[in-house]
């Protein structure tokens, strides 16, 4: 009889095949098991599942609820996941306050999805009082992280003067980055700001680039 690792590994090869029908089905169960058994990375996995309905129907809550036990252990990316449940009311109600302690302690393990949302929510004042500098500070960690979400909010921060004086050659540095990034949104980003920049702000955001 397997143990939760074997469970897990077994799950992991079903789920990847990707022949789908009874593989992935199997998979699913192996990976339930794995999670019941006490294995986190399983436990976010099989949450995963349930919140996209891949290889099991859909459950937001029961989903929400493996994600709980993996973010209690600790895991970054079940603090994020069940964060993302609490700030978009999934599987349970909205609860920001904790969507942003829990996108706290991910950031703080540098899982750059959580750092883009806890800026948005510092940024607003969402979960707790607003601290715009917080917030682009997370956001140029995450963006060093080459998070290209976190590159095209300081791009937006900059560009709208949100907790700072507005700075459009800072604005087209960061959507520069973010398009480098593969963010598809900063290219039209880049374009409207170009069309909003002096010459002198041209030129110096330029020859920052080259």
């Amino acid at each position: 009889m397997m143990n939760g690792v074997g469970l897990f590994q077994e799950a992991i090869t079903l789920v990847a095949s990707d022949r789908g029908g009874n593989a992935l089905l199997r998979g699913a169960d192996m990976m339930r098991r794995a999670a019941d058994s006490g294995h986190i990375a399983a436990a976010n996995n099989y949450g995963a599942m349930l919140h996209a309905g891949r290889g099991v129907r859909q459950d937001l809550v029961a989903a929400r609820a493996y994600y709980n036990q993996a973010a209690n252990a600790g895991l970054p990316t079940g603090l994020f996941n069940l964060g993302f449940m609490c700030f978009h009311g999934l599987g349970g109600p909205v609860d920001h306050r904790r969507a942003r302690f829990l996108f706290l302690r991910a950031a703080q393990q540098d899982e750059t999805d959580a750092i883009a949302y806890l800026g948005l929510m510092l940024m607003s004042g969402q979960g707790g009082d607003a601290d715009p500098s917080a917030a682009r500070n997370w956001w140029s960690r995450g963006a060093s992280l080459g998070n290209s979400r976190c590159a095209f909010n300081l791009g937006i921060a900059h560009a709208g003067g949100h907790g700072s004086p507005q700075d459009l050659v800072k604005a087209w540095r960061w959507f520069r980055q973010a398009e480098r990034l593969g963010n598809e949104g900063a290219t039209k980003e880049l374009r409207r700001l170009e069309r909003a920049m002096s010459a002198e702000e041209q030129d110096r955001a330029f020859r920052r680039a080259s």
